[in-house]
């Protein structure tokens, strides 16, 4: 990665910069040197995002538009075994429990390697904080957060939901590892949630401050093989 990019990367928010840095690491290992034609789907993604930070050609695919093409992930246009991995950041939260079984199997389906799901875990102390920031939120907004809001009427992600998962794959090995906590990531959004009532020069003030404070050059991804009782996300890892 060039010094410049890194150095541009590295001053965005942390929470981004963390999950694309750590499937890009995961990638790697899975597939090893970039090689003419091999190319990943990033499902659910934006388009140019993950390419940021790996030597593959990346194709994203999503709902909204912002993605190299427009298609849902529990169907892709693909047939089997199109890409050498296909990776999903943050989006297995947004899915109704019933669904995110057959979702990471159609992942699964398209890729000939592995597959990579990467999402904020789900705990009870997690669950606490979200409800707050949704009250929060709804009280100085007068409407519900769309992220909190499906984060809560679908739940985030339980540790023994997925292991559930890999029980019922058939694939020839699986990991996981965890990053990040979600106690001082959930204080920055309290901190800009509550900076709405405050007088204009105030508010961006405070907005360059947690601006600040997020960037990813002021906090080190740290990858663990175990979860703990603060642990914002998880990242698991499908081998084929």
């Amino acid at each position: 990665m060039q010094l410049a990019k890194r150095i541009e990367l590295l001053v965005g928010p942390y929470d981004r910069y963390e999950r694309h840095l750590v499937v890009s690491r995961l990638l790697r290992k899975a597939l090893g040197a970039a090689q003419a034609g091999v190319r990943v789907l990033d499902v659910g993604g934006r388009s140019a995002l993950l390419e940021q930070f790996t030597p593959y050609r990346v194709i994203s695919i999503n709902t909204d538009g912002t993605s190299d093409l427009r298609g849902s992930g529990n169907a892709l246009p693909f047939k089997d075994n199109s890409f050498a991995a296909a990776v999903s950041m943050d989006t297995l939260e947004h899915l109704p429990k019933e669904v995110r079984l057959p979702f990471i199997r159609e992942c699964l389906r398209v890729a000939r390697r592995c597959t990579i799901i990467a999402a904020p875990l789900g705990s009870e102390g997690h669950r606490e904080y979200e409800q707050r920031l949704d009250r929060l939120y709804r009280s100085v907004h007068g409407e519900p957060h769309l992220y909190l809001r499906e984060h809560l009427l679908h739940g985030l992600p339980e540790l023994d939901e997925l292991e559930g998962y890999v029980r019922q794959l058939q694939v020839r090995s699986a990991k996981m590892v965890f990053a990040g906590d979600y106690v001082w990531q959930a204080n920055a959004f309290e901190s800009a949630i509550r900076a709405r009532s405050k007088p204009k020069w105030v508010r961006r003030l405070l907005s360059l401050y947690i601006m600040t404070l997020s960037a990813a050059l002021f906090h080190r991804v740290r990858l663990q093989e175990r979860s703990s009782p603060t642990t914002n996300r998880f990242y698991l890892l499908l081998v084929k």
